[in-house]
C-alpha cells in the first residue's frame, strides 16, 4: 500500500504545481481513479519494468567495459610492437662522400674525365654518377657543389643520358629524368636539353648556376659520384 502511494505521489507531483483552482479538474481528466483490482497489477508492472531497465543498463555497462579493455590491449600491443621495431639508424658515408638525405655524394674536383670514364670512376668507389629522385635531392646536390668551392666556370657530370633514343633522357638507374624547371637550365634562351644528337650526356653547368645541360660525352668534366649510405 505504501509503494502504491509513493508511485501515485511521483505521478501526481508535477500536476500539483499547476494553479490551485485547476489541479483537481486536470488530475481527474488525465488520471482517473484506478480500479481496486488494477492497483496491484500496475505496481507489479512498474517494478518489472524498472528491473528490466536496470538489467539492460548493467549489461550495456559490461559490454562497454569489455570493449574498452580490448581497445586498451590492442593499443598496448601496437605500442610495444612499435617500440621493438624502432631502432635508430645512423647514416654514414665512406671516404670523401658526404651525406644528403638517403644518399652520399662526392665531387672529384681534382680530375677531369669523359662521361664514360666518370661512370667507371664512381663505380670503382662503390657507386655511380649522381641522380636526383626529386627537386629536393637536386637542391641538396646543388648546395653541396656550390659550397665545395668549385669554380663557377666549371662543370660536373651527373648520371643522365639519351644514348638509347635521342631526346629520351634516362638516369643511369633506368628511370626517366625530369624535364624543365628546376632541373634544366637554358642556353641562349632555349630550354635544355637542346644541343642535338651530338650532346647525349647530362652535366651541371657552372655558368648557369650548375643547372643541368646536355653536352658531348667526350668532354672532360669533374664527376659527381653517388653511393648509398652505410
Amino acid at each position: 500500500m505504501r509503494l502504491t502511494v509513493a508511485v501515485l505521489w511521483v505521478i501526481a507531483g508535477p500536476v500539483w504545481a499547476l494553479e490551485e483552482d485547476s489541479v483537481s479538474d486536470l488530475y481527474d481528466e488525465h488520471f482517473p481513479p484506478l480500479h481496486s483490482n488494477c492497483t496491484q497489477s500496475l505496481t507489479d508492472l512498474l517494478l518489472l519494468r524498472q528491473e528490466v531497465q536496470l538489467k539492460e543498463l548493467k549489461q550495456a555497462e559490461q559490454v562497454a567495459a569489455g570493449i574498452l579493455r580490448e581497445m586498451l590491449d590492442i593499443l598496448t600491443d601496437i605500442k610495444g610492437s612499435l617500440a621493438r621495431n624502432h631502432t635508430p639508424t645512423e647514416v654514414s658515408c665512406l671516404g670523401n662522400f658526404r651525406n644528403f638525405g638517403d644518399t652520399c655524394l662526392y665531387l672529384a674536383k681534382d680530375i677531369d674525365i669523359t662521361w664514360e670514364a666518370a661512370r667507371l670512376f664512381c663505380q670503382d668507389l662503390g657507386g655511380d654518377l649522381a641522380t636526383f629522385r626529386d627537386a629536393n635531392a637536386f637542391a641538396e646536390a646543388l648546395g653541396y657543389v656550390k659550397a665545395s668551392g668549385l669554380a663557377k666556370t666549371s662543370n660536373a657530370w651527373v648520371g643522365g643520358h639519351d644514348h638509347s633514343l635521342e631526346g629520351e633522357w634516362k638516369w643511369v638507374s633506368g628511370e626517366d629524368m625530369p624535364r624543365g624547371t628546376p632541373f634544366w637550365g637554358d642556353y641562349n634562351y632555349v630550354r635544355e636539353p637542346a644541343q642535338g644528337t651530338a650532346a647525349n650526356c647530362a652535366f651541371l653547368h657552372g655558368p648557369d648556376g650548375f643547372l643541368m645541360h646536355d653536352a658531348p660525352c667526350d668532354w672532360k668534366v669533374h664527376p659527381l659520384c653517388q653511393v648509398e649510405p652505410t
